[in-house]
């Protein structure tokens, strides 16, 4: 004889029973899990993005810096290291790059002047000459650079520290080639906007000028 089997206990009334007991757990667990999963994802995305912008301002300082080593003294030499920061932008946008300054370096670990990030400061023998621009001057035509070219030169912005007085001799009165440097300052907005801070990315490079005469 088969044993007797106990009868099943009666499912109180409103108590959810098998799969559908199964379903509301997992609702449950994917509505704790969710957030965070979209926390962490927006998380390694605004992390990605804010490289990217890092990235990019060093790319432009570096591209800066190289334009004024080789352009070296000439009279348009700035208008080149704004062209060439501008063009290095990329998916930054030169709308974000706040602040370029070319300054006049002691040597290739030097840094940018503190008084030379709140405006250009003209070359002397005691202080170093530097000329500081902002995102409306990266649009500035040729006409408007050039330090000793009229009409106006005592009103261009880059008469401070004139690309024609710039050293470029291996030696004598007009050597050794003077070092010079790039600042570029640009800010990096949210890429999910879920309330990241807003960064602020700068980078300062310096090289020396190719020599062009012996003395």
């Amino acid at each position: 004889m088969e044993p007797r089997r106990a009868p099943a206990r009666p499912v109180p009334p409103g108590r959810p029973t098998g799969r559908a007991s199964d379903r509301g757990s997992a609702m449950v667990e994917t509505a704790l899990v969710a957030p965070l999963f979209l926390l962490l994802l927006f998380g390694v995305l605004e992390v990605g993005y804010a490289w990217l912008g890092r990235t990019t301002v060093t790319n432009m300082s570096v591209s800066g810096a190289r334009a004024a080593s080789a352009q070296a003294d000439d009279v348009l030499a700035d208008h080149a290291v704004l062209r060439a920061v501008q063009g290095g932008a990329t998916s930054l946008g030169s709308a974000r790059i706040t602040m370029v300054v070319v300054y006049r370096a002691t040597g290739p670990d030097d840094r940018v002047p503190a008084a030379c990030r709140s405006a250009s400061v003209t070359d002397s023998a005691t202080t170093r000459g530097c000329n500081r621009y902002v995102a409306a001057d990266l649009l500035r035509p040729s006409t408007d650079l050039g330090c000793v070219a009229p009409p106006g030169p005592a009103s261009k912005p880059d008469r401070y520290w004139c690309p024609t007085t710039r050293k470029t001799a291996l030696q004598g009165t007009k050597g050794p080639p003077d070092y010079v440097g790039v600042y570029v300052e640009a800010t990096h907005d949210q890429l999910v906007g879920i309330g990241w801070p807003t960064f602020t990315f700068t980078q300062d490079t310096v090289m020396r000028i190719e020599p062009r005469t012996l003395s």
